[in-house]
């Protein structure tokens, strides 16, 4: 298991740190898949504003269904979800605590069909950059409480990773990550805006995990950096 560590700045100040544990051999037995655990808590003067944390997991269970695992607090209460997510059918909620004291939304056979975790897409980016050197591609999610798509597609000039490729250099791939067709809450941050996006950074040396993050959020533009060992 390999982690990766991120420390995330709004201008120097700084407001979250986020690690990932990638399980990198079950990874390379299932290339549409890899078992995964994240954490992410805020910090520093955004602690004061929004006190989150939360510890995650992704694990599969075949290579037609996987469990997507949430356990955290906001601003002092519980958040909760057990989803089971499948290849090919809607996916099931086990489970569902929301720190607001909403309801999951009704689950549609056919509207939810194939949907994913939001964690997933990040993943399968990383899949697809191993497999095609590239980042393209469209997800449905619903996490329970929202339905929305995320559209990714690759920023970098190709001619310019070609031409590093065959200098043997890291290669680094520029993805941006659009959130559109929001089930809106009013006033729920960060789904507050239509359109957001989220630009991730992607090292062929550290074998497409991501370098660098960057949003424009309600309090400005969060950037976020891996911490090398």
């Amino acid at each position: 298991t390999n982690e990766f560590d991120y420390e995330f700045h709004w201008s120097y100040i700084p407001v979250a740190k986020l690690s990932i544990k990638f399980n990198e051999s079950l990874s390379q037995s299932n290339k549409n898949f890899s078992d995964v655990e994240f954490e992410i808590f805020t910090q520093g003067p955004l602690k004061l504003l929004r006190d989150y944390s939360s510890q995650g997991s992704l694990k599969s269970n075949s290579s037609e269904s996987w469990d997507y695992k949430l356990y955290g607090h906001d601003r002092g209460e519980l958040e909760e979800k057990s989803i089971r997510y499948f290849n090919y059918k809607a996916p099931v909620i086990k489970k569902f605590i929301d720190d607001a004291g909403v309801l999951p939304i009704n689950v549609d056979p056919n509207m939810d069909k194939n949907t994913v975790d939001p964690f997933s897409v990040l993943f399968r980016t990383i899949e697809q950059l191993k497999s095609e050197q590239r980042c393209q591609n469209e997800y449905n999610v619903m996490d329970g409480k929202r339905r929305y798509k995320i559209i990714v597609e690759l920023i970098n000039d190709i001619e310019d990773l070609e031409k590093d490729k065959n200098n043997n250099k890291d290669i680094i791939f520029y993805c941006k990550f659009t959130f559109s067709e929001l089930q809106e809450e009013k006033n729920k941050w960060p789904f507050n805006r239509k359109d957001r996006y989220l630009d991730i950074w992607f090292s062929s040396d550290l074998n497409y995990k991501p370098v660098r993050f960057f949003s424009k959020t309600p309090i400005g533009s969060v950037v976020g950096q891996y911490i090398s060992e």
